[in-house]
């Protein structure tokens, strides 16, 4: 009787020490979900990516004339691009407990200013936008890898991509362009604001 309860609770712990093995972390999750969204997004899955996102993001991800018109040369052209994008975990944990986290990817794209060089005598000839980006071969463009930082948040019991746009445009190998943007237009801001003070004082 005795060896029978003994079998009975070992076999018990066994069950209890296989759930607990198969149970995902917070953090294994918020990865699952941050590299679905990628694949999704290199792979032109609009639906697959949108699992991944926070409900009030499901919009940034409907772009149905882009879909539309992927035959275009200027859109093939970034087809190609985030086809060619490849990620890899880096580092990042996310907290028992937590609503949001981050984590670290390194994002291997094409590196944009390449484009410069590969494409300079059809700018020099007056070529037209749509005829430039046809040209261009994105298999002969240089690569460029970054850490980048990817914002997670829990919804309901899923964890989601928090800020899908920095994501896509890291991959498409124009996010250095767009923070670049932003640090003209701050500029531009201040400059104005200075403005608006000098003539204040003169008032």
């Amino acid at each position: 009787m005795k060896k029978k309860l003994l079998w009975i609770a070992l076999a018990l712990m066994m069950v209890v020490a296989l759930g607990a093995c198969n149970k995902k972390s917070d953090t294994d999750m918020a990865k699952e979900s941050a590299e679905g969204f990628m694949t999704a997004i290199s792979e032109l899955k609009v639906e697959d990516a949108q699992k991944y996102v926070l409900e009030k993001d499901k919009d940034v991800l409907k772009d149905d004339e882009f879909m539309k018109e992927m035959d275009k040369p200027e859109n093939k052209f970034f087809i190609d691009i985030l086809k060619s994008a490849k990620f890899e975990f880096k580092s990042g944990e996310i907290k028992d407990g937590a609503e949001e986290g981050k984590l670290v990817y390194a994002i291997t794209a094409k590196d944009m200013m390449s484009i410069i060089s590969q494409s300079m005598d059809d700018i020099l000839a007056g070529k037209s936008e749509e005829e430039i980006m046809a040209g261009i071969d994105v298999s002969k463009m240089a690569e460029k890898t970054k850490d980048v930082e990817i914002e997670v948040k829990k919804e309901g019991d899923a964890w989601k991509v928090a800020d899908p746009e920095t994501i896509m445009m890291e991959m498409a190998g124009i996010g250095d362009m767009a923070g670049l943007m932003d640090e003209g237009l701050g500029e531009d801001t201040s400059e104005a604001n200075m403005g608006n003070e000098n003539m204040s004082e003169e008032e």
